[in-house]
């Protein structure tokens, strides 16, 4: 079996990307369902996707520093894989996941590693614009003044008030953000709370390469 039947037959949204960080395939059919039911209808087929730096497309220094680490301790040898939990909502929906990475070898070296993302839960919820990004990203080409509302990428929680600093602003649910009186005319800057910058670097699973003789 070759690695795009591999990947199109798994479950959950599967891609490869090579050893630059480079995304080089997806499974289709998962793909393709996510991106229809999530407001991603671009993305169809890995448009705008396929043969993109990886680390180009995840939001925030910190969360792309956190997969870069263990994608670099993957093509290494550190690790024979790796897995960590994080969030991935919509505006109707709050998903859990868990993404795993997996080495790719040829030749008995690492040329690339396979990612899957699968939903542990998914809890229907009344819609919550801050999850829309398509119609959020769409307005800001009119309005770049708004202010930064800063949006935690494992667990989902934003900074209020928005535009806030670290001293005189806390993390707290989108559905508390809205009791408190913010609105949706922000706009979203993603990064990774405290409590699960310390969570993650405690809770991430890897497993360690075998040692050969």
């Amino acid at each position: 079996m070759d690695v795009q039947s591999l990947i199109d037959g798994m479950d959950g949204i599967a891609y490869v990307v090579d050893a630059k960080g480079i995304i080089r395939m997806i499974g289709t059919r998962h793909w393709n369902a996510f991106a229809a039911g999530n407001g991603g209808g671009g993305l169809v087929d890995g448009a705008g996707v396929l043969g993109q730096d990886l680390f180009s497309i995840i939001a925030g220094d910190r969360v792309r520093d956190s997969y870069r680490r263990l994608f670099n301790g993957i093509l290494a040898g550190d690790y024979a894989s790796a897995a960590l939990l994080s969030r991935c909502d919509s505006p109707g929906v709050r998903r859990a996941l868990r993404i795993s990475l997996t080495p790719l070898c040829h030749g008995g070296h690492v040329d690339g590693v396979l990612v899957q993302s699968v939903a542990l839960s998914e809890d229907v919820r009344p819609p919550i614009d801050l999850f829309d990004f398509t119609a959020l990203n769409a307005d800001l080409a009119g309005d770049r003044a708004r202010p930064l509302l800063s949006m935690c990428s494992y667990c989902q929680d934003v900074f209020y008030p928005a535009g806030s600093d670290e001293v005189h602003g806390l993390w707290i649910p989108a559905e508390e953000y809205y009791r408190r009186g913010g609105t949706s005319n922000v706009r979203i800057s993603h990064g990774i709370c405290d409590p699960c910058w310390d969570r993650a670097a405690r809770s991430v699973e890897t497993m360690p390469a075998p040692a050969y003789a």
